[in-house]
């Protein structure tokens, strides 16, 4: 079955693109992209055009200069940048009537090697001032800089969800996501049945299929294992291993095609930044006792960090009532480690 637009459908949306394009939506976020070409570049919360002065060896700083916002307004910045595994764009901040200068990120890198992506938000102490922001560093490592004023709006959330900073692109940035700082391991949690356990601190290069040992007491229910990866290619999943069986494929979540993050190069379109990708385990996957849980090696340049696993208690509807649920307790953090990749799955378990 084909599907048209009719005529007029077609006349009334190049219409609706032509208006969206000079409506006021630059008064709530704007998009740098570097190399500066030259064109002015106008949103209202912005005092002039920003600037960009580079050396002949790269290093230079970008100036953007901010007007004072309202009280309840917080201001979120997105920086699109290369890595080199150890060093990435500073960010400092320079008020304009008190002089005070402020560490926004001495380092936003997260040792990693490519295209990644952060997002901070400037302390309101900051941003109610007028004042001039500075990106310092590898100025040919800066493909882009999107600024998005925000007012804060109503929005319920059920109880056992975190709270986020900023919903952007289809996807939630949660306060410690947005600290300029590296990202912080939350602690183990209880939600009812459910433990959500994080099992991994800090970054894993997957050039190498990656282990995690996670012992448990007692039988166990269902589970969620969640992951995020970097530099894994648009469209692509990772094979995960659950005690030497292959469990499935992990496949990252697509931001919305507004996110800052998709970039285009040589041709192609790839995304700078983390992705979030989950595998449900049916209860009797995982056992008592240590459990290995291998992510397959998808090649060079992937990285997984926030590993995480939700276990549910195990049920109870065979058992007699007065025994209770085998409790779960692995490990705050498992430590990732190199693992050999598994042998290649026959045809009857790709997933």
């Amino acid at each position: 079955m084909i599907f048209r637009f009719p005529a007029q459908w077609i006349g009334a949306l190049a219409t609706a693109f032509a208006i969206v394009g000079g409506s006021a939506w630059a008064d709530e976020f704007v998009t740098i992209d570097f190399p500066m070409q030259g064109n002015p570049i106008v949103a209202a919360g912005l005092t002039a055009t920003p600037r960009q002065v580079t050396a002949p060896d790269g290093l230079g700083y970008t100036e953007v200069l901010l007007r004072p916002v309202r009280k309840e307004t917080r201001v979120f910045l997105t920086f699109i940048f290369r890595e080199d595994g150890n060093k990435g764009p500073a960010v400092f901040w320079s008020g304009d009537v008190t002089g005070h200068q402020i560490t926004i990120s001495d380092n936003l890198a997260e040792g990693v090697v490519g295209l990644n992506r952060r997002t901070v938000v400037l302390p309101p102490e900051v941003s109610a001032e007028a004042g001039r922001l500075y990106v310092m560093g590898r100025q040919d490592w800066l493909l882009r800089l999107r600024i998005d004023w925000c007012e804060p709006s109503t929005a319920m959330i059920a109880a056992d969800q975190e709270r986020p900073a900023l919903i952007a692109g289809g996807a939630m940035w949660l306060d410690r996501d947005a600290t300029g700082q590296l990202p912080m391991t939350p602690p183990n949690a209880w939600f009812g049945p459910v433990l959500d356990a994080a099992l991994q601190d800090g970054v894993a290069d997957l050039s190498e299929s990656t282990e995690f040992v996670v012992p448990l007491k007692g039988a166990t229910g269902r589970a969620r294992l969640r992951a995020k990866f970097l530099g894994l290619p648009l469209g692509k999943g990772v094979r995960v291993w659950v005690n030497g069986k292959l469990a499935g494929r992990m496949q990252p979540t697509l931001p919305g095609l507004t996110d800052a993050g998709y970039v285009r190069r040589d041709h192609r379109t790839t995304y700078a930044g983390w992705r979030e990708g989950a595998l449900f385990l049916d209860e009797g996957k995982l056992e008592d006792g240590k459990n290995s849980i291998v992510f397959e090696s998808p090649g060079k340049g992937v990285y997984l960090s926030g590993t995480a696993i939700e276990i549910e208690t195990a049920t109870t509807e065979s058992e007699p009532p007065e025994k209770p649920a085998a409790t779960p307790t692995p490990t705050p953090a498992a430590t990732p480690i190199s693992s050999p990749a598994p042998a290649k799955a026959s045809a009857q378990d790709s997933p």
